[in-house]
């Protein structure tokens, strides 16, 4: 029978293994969301406003189908071969965009649907796989995900804008397609099979105090709505918040006025610089406070994400662009703290047999955080800016509050 440290050992290269073929994953999938709405019109042809609407629409059909998918991969085994197949279908949908005719784009899009419909419980069961419930190395395992997820996003974004400009969209696509195969590669070749779970649950480090079964419900409820008030926040920063600053900001750095869509590429660079603080502080974190409360602090910190921006409602002028950075920072903290910790909690109080369900709910809230948070982003010019940012100030404080004081202790 193994030793636990071998287990230990073992657990290790699967989560080195899984992080390797999200990375991969996520490295596709940016450099498709960092061109998506400009390959509609530029080289489909479509007009501007149906091509946001295509790419909405496409967006919404990935994050909800996790829902159903989910469902469907409860009952499938074993974990490998679900991600896997996963993996092949958005493999098969790049390469179906890589070809330069519609049909084959709009079928493309239909595959990566449908994959990551499978892909993103699959992710989730994958970790559940190695770090069962009660393992107290669940939280920086989430975190080290979080990491590769970033980390295959800023690579994406980049190399997708410099390869579409001198090479071409098919030649990008491709390469997308290669970066998810490199990914099926590294699952191939590395340890899973059918006795990693057990064995992983006989050897899981316990922790401190579990999700309490009779709390369990009012926790998944808890941190699904803190997705979604999080991803309302995402959306004002992703849109409404770069609208504004474009407008209102002074973006003059030694001459250059830096485009502003760097912003984002400043928030994925600050998780990767982050996180190895956050692995290093999370044990010491986990000691003296709940992981329900992390996650609280998140939405606090998405508060802080516009309450800091309201200085700046008292001038017609233009403002500095620390405004906005600082903006960005509260939210990369937010972020930090919601996503994994969220998910990590997640795995706590949800059964096995509901797990990629209850993922796909997750997924389902941040599709509909999304939905809300475009409507929210209409009032940023329809309404006076200091309204807009009070009431995106109170909204998560309100998600704070149910998650800070819950029934049970988690």
């Amino acid at each position: 029978m193994p030793q636990p440290q071998e287990v230990s050992a073992k657990s290790s290269r699967l989560l080195r293994s899984l992080c390797l073929a999200v990375l991969c994953e996520r490295l596709a999938a940016f450099a498709l969301i960092a061109t998506a709405v400009q390959m509609f019109s530029v080289r489909l042809g479509f007009p501007r406003e149906d091509s946001l609407r295509l790419y909405g629409l496409f967006s919404a059909a990935c994050y909800l189908g996790a829902i159903p998918g989910g469902h469907i991969l409860d009952r499938a085994e074993p974990t490998r071969r679900g991600f896997m197949g996963s993996l092949l279908l958005l493999l098969l949908g790049y390469l179906a965009l890589s070809m330069p005719y519609r049909a084959t784009v709009l079928l493309g899009l239909a595959l990566l649907a449908v994959g990551h419909s499978f892909y993103k419980p699959c992710t989730q069961r994958a970790l559940a796989a190695i770090f069962p419930p009660k393992d107290s190395r669940l939280e920086s395992a989430q975190v080290l995900l979080h990491f590769a997820i970033n980390l295959g996003a800023a690579a994406g974004s980049f190399l997708a804008g410099i390869v579409v400009r001198f090479a071409g969209w098919g030649i990008a696509y491709a390469g997308a397609a290669l970066a998810v195969g490199i990914g099926i590669a590294f699952l191939d070749n590395s340890v899973w099979d059918d006795s990693t779970e057990t064995l992983a649950s006989k050897n899981a480090i316990p922790v401190n105090n579990p999700a309490s079964p009779a709390g369990s419900l009012s926790t998944i409820f808890s941190i699904t709505l803190a997705m979604f008030l999080f991803t309302l926040v995402t959306a004002q920063i992703e849109g409404a918040l770069l609208l504004w600053a474009d407008k209102h900001t002074e973006r003059f750095l030694f001459g250059f006025e830096f485009p502003v869509a760097w912003l984002i590429s400043f928030a994925a660079v600050l998780v990767l610089l982050l996180s190895p603080v956050q692995l290093f502080l999370l044990p010491k974190m986990k000691r003296s406070i709940s992981t329900n409360r992390l996650i609280a602090s998140g939405l606090v910190a998405s508060s802080l994400c516009f309450t800091v921006l309201l200085p700046t409602a008292r001038t017609l002028d233009r403002v500095s662009i620390v405004w906005p950075l600082l903006s960005i920072g509260c939210f990369v903290v937010a972020e930090m703290l919601i996503a994994p910790l969220g998910l990590a909690l997640l795995h706590r109080s949800t059964p096995k047999q509901f797990l990629g369900l209850v993922t796909g709910v997750w997924c389902g809230a941040g599709a509909l955080g999304y939905f809300v948070g475009s409507e929210v982003g209409t009032l940023w010019s329809r309404w006076p800016i200091q309204r807009v940012l009070v009431l995106l100030t109170l909204l998560p404080l309100a998600g704070a509050a149910v998650l800070w004081f819950p029934k049970p202790r988690q």
